[in-house]
């Protein structure tokens, strides 16, 4: 088994030693991999925006072929794609894989989570998997793969939607397997994460409750912002789950007590953010079009760009669900990430973290109209800016404070900084935002510092912030 035993709450998963393999479970056969040709582009659509070999990383695209079955029990062949982002060698690994239940709800392929933790996963050596899991990524609107690149992807054949998740299980085999042509190239794998964002976090929630049971070959869940279904469990859960909600999937109903349950909703961020859209715009677009993988230097300036959590004004604030609201969930979800590793390696779960607060069935607001209760992220905490985190239903817009509002609020900039570092500091020690983040933070903050007359900008000591230990109960 590659899961704990039933009724073990603290068990870690089992381990795949390199160059081992491991049995496929009842009702999961081994696929089949192979490359794809060159075809038109000579590179994958959606792989790496920019160059990945200065982060000790590479990029490889399969395909990945094979028999799968729906729920009813028929059986239909396929061949779908992934791209797998790992470390080069074993020793910038940290033995987890992370699945990325891609989104097609724009009728293309939208690796959400893999956005939002990209800083994370690259920095703690975490290998994660771009997985067309669903037949609408695949084709047919122009930034599918077979309309994209016909030739690369000729082979490309989903039986559709109904096989997705068997599909999901197979791929999480051949991550785990080290057999035939191996994705990991011998690297360990010793968790599997699964992750998925909106429309994919209500198949991975249809996953868990219908097929991880039989499959078991993934050791842990991020359902981040599902809509239709959330915080609710039918039955017993077999592996850790952590539910990651926005304000739009706010409601005041009470959730699992399954002790393998963490939910965290996250005060005033919207669906879709700032921190996907910038994304989405300056490094996805112009590796669509061909333009060569941006360099560190340029990976620096538009991670820095989309990381603006309303403190600069800028003009893609206002322009609902391709960025606007800019309350960073990155952080969140790069801190529930690290949490629900931890939980799953040790057995040892995250502490269980604040409600929203509700007026009857809508959310409480406070003086400046931004969301009250949940986990409170500085921004939110010290505000510059009002979050309309639900104004487009997926995305939202931000409306900073002007610089007179700010001064009345904190009539030094000494001060603003000085509120932001401990709103920080209390942050990371209840384990919502790791230690990097924070500095990442505390950086800009001193981006405010311009809207402040001369004699009241006082220093910015960015370079001297200590953010305490962080929290992992």
């Amino acid at each position: 088994m590659l899961t704990s035993p039933p009724g073990d709450a603290s068990a870690p998963a089992a381990t795949t030693p390199v160059g081992g393999s491991v049995a496929a479970p009842a009702g999961v056969p081994m696929p089949t991999l192979t490359r794809p040709p060159a075809g038109v582009h000579g590179h994958p659509l959606w792989d790496s925006w920019h160059e990945l070999g200065s982060f000790g990383y590479r990029e490889d695209e399969y395909l990945v072929s094979g028999t799968a079955r729906a729920l009813d029990g028929t059986t239909a062949p396929y061949t779908t794609r992934i791209i797998v982002t790992r470390p080069r060698d074993e020793r910038r690994s940290n033995g987890t894989v992370l699945l990325d239940w891609v989104n097609v709800t724009a009728q293309f392929d939208n690796a959400v989570d893999t956005l939002e933790a990209r800083e994370l996963l690259l920095r703690e050596g975490w290998t994660y998997v771009h997985v067309s899991a669903q037949k609408a990524g695949l084709c047919c609107s122009p930034l599918t793969p077979q309309v994209w690149d016909p030739v690369r992807y000729a082979a490309i054949d989903h039986p559709g939607d109904e096989y997705a998740a068997d599909i999901f299980s197979q791929v999480a085999l051949a991550l785990r397997a080290h057999q035939g042509l191996d994705p990991m190239r011998g690297l360990t794998v010793k968790r599997v994460i699964a992750a998925g964002q909106s429309q994919s976090a209500d198949k991975l929630y249809g996953y868990v409750t219908q097929w991880q049971e039989q499959a078991q070959v993934i050791d842990g869940f991020l359902i981040h912002g599902n809509g239709t279904v959330r915080k609710t469990f039918p039955a017993p859960l077999g592996v850790p789950v952590l539910n990651l909600l926005s304000d739009r999937e706010a409601e005041p109903a009470a959730p699992t007590t399954d002790p393998r349950y963490r939910l965290w909703e996250v005060a005033a961020t919207a669906h879709s953010d700032f921190f996907i859209g910038v994304q989405s715009v300056e490094g996805n677009g112009p590796r669509v079009v061909d333009q060569p993988a941006a360099d560190r230097a340029r990976y620096a300036e538009v991670i820095d760009h989309a990381g603006n959590y309303g403190q600069v004004p800028d003009p893609l604030h206002a322009t609902c669900t391709l960025a606007g609201a800019t309350m960073p969930m990155h952080y969140a979800t790069s801190a529930a990430l690290h949490q629900l590793n931890r939980w799953v390696r040790t057995g040892k779960p995250p502490a269980r973290t604040p409600r929203y607060r509700f007026d009857g069935a809508a959310l409480a607001k406070d003086e400046h109209g931004n969301t009250l209760g949940g986990i409170r992220l500085p921004p939110v905490e010290v505000p510059v800016a009002r979050y309309e985190s639900t104004l487009c239903d997926l995305g939202g817009i931000t409306v900073p404070f002007g610089d007179a509002e700010l001064r009345s609020l904190y009539p030094t900039f000494d001060r603003y900084q000085r509120l932001m570092g401990r709103a920080t500091d209390r942050a990371v020690r209840r384990g919502w935002l790791l230690p990097p983040d924070a500095r990442d933070l505390m950086r800009r903050v001193c981006a405010v510092r311009p809207r402040y007359p001369a004699a009241l900008r006082g220093t910015c000591r960015a370079d001297s912030y200590d953010p305490p230990r962080f929290a992992t109960r």
